[in-house]
């Protein structure tokens, strides 16, 4: 039988292998060396923390909040740290996402016989 735990654990090993991962591991490590970018993470990380608290207890976004929002937002565009992340972000998610569709093809397959022709 196959143990899939392990071989999850040898695609985490595997996945810090990957050019995506190791350029947003430079990427970050280039953020954490510039304060002002760093401080401009922080901040955005802790608003979204906020933002998503909020969608899920159902409570509505305050102005105050919407504006803190949209100004960070501009601050980020601005920064070439942060976009530099975003993009080395994307990349990876992109990968993992891709690399889970090829793992859920086969639960797919299996309702092939049950959809409507």
């Amino acid at each position: 039988m196959v143990n899939i735990y392990d071989n999850a654990n040898q695609m985490a090993k595997d996945l810090q292998e990957t050019e995506q991962f190791k350029d947003l591991k430079k990427s970050l490590e280039n953020l954490k060396n510039k304060p002002e970018s760093l401080d401009l993470y922080q901040r955005m990380d802790k608003l979204q923390q906020q933002i998503l608290a909020a969608q899920n207890s159902g409570q509505s976004l305050s102005d105050d909040v919407k504006k803190e929002y949209q100004k960070i937002n501009e601050e980020v565009r601005n920064k070439d740290e942060l976009k530099d992340m975003i993009t080395k972000e994307q990349a990876l998610f992109q990968m993992i996402n891709d690399v889970q569709q090829a793992m859920t093809k086969p639960i797919g397959d299996l309702y092939d016989d049950l959809k409507a022709k």
